[in-house]
């Protein structure tokens, strides 16, 4: 009986867990740093525009929402210490299925993140630095080719921060946005 425990125990592979890297400040500015971006801003003209002062509501109804949602995702997170948690928790409850689903999600959302930012930059930067954006015509908010070399640049930039890895990522991202 003894030799069957030693067996059992020593063909199992070692549990190396997740690597914890980012600590709390930077995980904290990193998922500030997710929220505060472009997305609210655009999200924000663009439902002002279409519904004007009634937005609000919407933007409460969100609020509470998300918070339910992060809440949820927080104590699953705790249960299930597993790396890609959107998309293992949906296949913890609901099947393989549903899991790659939103696996797939997640990758495409993960995908266009970068682009969508170059692009918020790029339109921001259109206030400073005219010939980025054209303004007028038939090609109205479509990318220049000044643009595209200064988005090229930006994905390079982009690419290069996230390969270096996520402590450093996390360590640039507290400095821009605490200054920590």
């Amino acid at each position: 009986m003894a030799t069957e425990s030693v067996v059992a125990t020593s063909a199992r592979p070692a549990d190396v867990g997740l690597k914890r890297e980012m600590g709390f400040f930077g995980l904290a500015w990193a998922s500030e740093g997710s929220i505060i971006g472009s997305g609210w801003l655009f999200a924000s003209l663009g439902a002002s525009q279409a519904a004007g002062g009634a937005a609000i509501f919407a933007w409460i109804f969100a609020a509470i929402a998300l918070t339910i949602l992060a809440l949820i995702h927080a104590e699953l997170g705790a249960m299930y210490p597993v790396a890609g948690g959107t998309a293992r928790f949906t296949h913890y409850a609901f099947g393989t299925a549903a899991g790659a689903s939103f696996g797939w999600f997640s990758w495409l959302q993960a995908a266009i993140v970068a682009p969508i930012e170059v692009l918020a930059v790029l339109g921001y930067a259109s206030y400073w630095w005219h010939g980025l954006i054209h303004s007028s015509g038939p090609n109205a908010g479509l990318i220049t080719p000044l643009g595209y070399v200064i988005a090229v640049v930006l994905m390079a930039i982009f690419v290069a921060i996230n390969f270096l890895g996520v402590r450093w990522l996390a360590h640039t991202n507290s400095a821009a946005t605490c200054g920590r």
